[in-house]
């Protein structure tokens, strides 16, 4: 049968047995034949089956520099923690042109917070808690209350609306702002320790839920740091030279400045990801940038 979702309205069709299911464009839970709201504020997500650290080696396998028998790295942790992550659903809307709609999980405590900041949480999967499957891991409370995650919330909501009209040189009058609490919700996520070559690596994480490694560590091949070496020390000499040639024929010292600022700039960053001997890797996040891969709902 087809049902309505009470707050994005989005139609989407569900097994005629069913009688509460989560929307999966904006992760409302509501009742199917009354469509009210499912009163249950707490939930989790169930964890995936597969090993993650099966997961984990096999991404590092994939990645540049990364030994060839990576994957056969001596596991030893694994640890599974609950996130308390509050979940909300956001829609701001300032002008005709102007309109914002996000689905937004704010980590609400554990050592992964930060980790897990603006992390692109899924929306459809959730389910009512259940005391006797988190206690399989280490479980943590919220060390943030529910009205501070919903200013954080707010303000995410109304700096993105600004963004959006200075972007399109657009007024901003005073926006709507719809900011609704979808429940706390305990999210999996598995510390991975392992050994290779002797040498132990941590702080890997894995998305619980589906296999994703939020953060990686790996030892880099020497062979991969020389040809980092290599390339980046090429390129600052290619500014260099650059730089030459267009002091030469304006005549002015700037050419060889621009050339050297250029290529050394560019050269940093072979350096700083071909050249060390552990690399921080990720699947879903930028390394100190945040996530990537976030796409508003």
């Amino acid at each position: 049968m087809e049902v309505q979702c009470p707050t994005c309205s989005a139609k989407f069709k569900v097994p005629d047995t069913v009688s509460v299911v989560t929307c999966p464009y904006c992760g409302t839970t509501f009742h199917v034949h009354t469509g009210e709201e499912a009163k249950e504020e707490h939930y989790f997500f169930p964890p995936m089956k597969e090993d993650p650290a099966g997961k984990l080696l096999k991404f590092l396998s994939r990645q540049y520099g990364a030994p060839a028998d990576i994957v056969d790295a001596k596991i030893l942790e694994k640890k599974l923690h609950w996130v308390p992550v509050y979940f909300f659903y956001l829609h701001g809307k300032a002008s005709e042109t102007v309109e914002e709609v996000e689905f937004l999980g704010i980590p609400a405590g554990s050592p992964l917070k930060t980790l897990l900041m603006d992390y692109p949480f899924p929306v459809r999967g959730k389910r009512f808690f259940d005391e006797a499957m988190v206690k399989k891991g280490t479980y943590h409370e919220p060390e943030m209350k529910k009205e501070e995650a919903e200013a954080i919330a707010r303000s995410r909501l109304e700096n993105a609306l600004k963004e959006e009209a200075r972007e399109e040189s657009s007024y901003l009058g005073k926006p709507e702002l719809e900011v609704k609490f979808q429940g706390l919700v305990h999210y999996p996520v598995w510390e991975i320790a392992y050994e290779y070559g002797g040498e132990t690596f941590r702080g890997n994480y894995v998305d619980g839920t589906d296999g994703r490694v939020i953060r990686a560590v790996y030892p880099l091949m020497s062979e991969a740091r020389k040809k980092a070496t290599l390339l980046g020390s090429g390129v600052i000499g290619a500014g260099v030279v650059l730089g030459l040639i267009a002091s030469a024929l304006y005549s002015s010292a700037w050419g060889i400045i621009g050339g050297l600022v250029s290529g050394i700039a560019a050269g940093a960053g072979i350096f700083s990801k071909g050249s060390v001997k552990r690399r921080t890797v990720s699947e879903v996040m930028r390394v100190r940038r945040g996530n990537v891969y976030f796409r508003k709902v």
